[in-house]
């Protein structure tokens, strides 16, 4: 049967509790990310959209090649070793991201797929579109990767309910 701890006890427990989350909170801002996953994905994603720029009969492969790196990643992500291999050793628990942040992101993907929408409803073609985007995305994600990384686990937890932020 436990007893009840002394006010000291309570105190460095708390304490602990406290030195722990931005022990976390640390590391989730400066986690050394591999450069090699920046590069990989980069390099993933302008070659999935050069292959619909250039290759449009080979377009399926590319499509399934890239989910597989995608669904890879998220494997990985799943699993403590996974994570830590990656580069991401924590990650922000579902309760604690900012209901703004949520918003924001829903907003952002709706916007997306409506414009997407748009343009194959109204036969919209923009030669090359998808080459030039994945170069842009590619050029962002390898040259900003991490500080991008940064800023978005920063907007994330910048919510009212950060209290119990991370779980490792």
């Amino acid at each position: 049967m436990a007893s009840q701890p002394t006010p000291e006890e309570a105190a460095d427990m708390l304490r602990n509790v406290n030195r722990r989350t931005e022990q976390a909170r640390g590391s989730l801002r400066a986690a050394p990310t591999p450069r090699w996953l920046d590069w990989l994905f980069g390099m993933a994603i302008f070659l999935y959209g050069a292959s619909h720029g250039f290759f449009p009969n080979s377009a399926v492969w590319g499509g399934w090649a890239f989910g597989a790196l995608v669904v890879g990643y998220v494997v990985l992500l799943r699993t403590r070793r996974g994570s830590a291999l990656l580069g991401q050793p924590v990650r922000i628990r579902r309760q604690a991201i900012s209901s703004r942040f949520v918003l924001i992101a829903r907003l952002t993907i709706a916007a997306v797929v409506a414009a997407s929408v748009v343009m194959v409803v109204l036969d919209i073609h923009v030669p090359y579109l998808s080459t030039n985007l994945g170069a842009v995305l590619a050029i962002a994600l390898i040259g900003f990767g991490p500080r991008l990384r940064a800023g978005l686990a920063a907007l994330a937890g910048s919510g009212p309910r950060a209290r119990s932020f991370f779980h490792g």
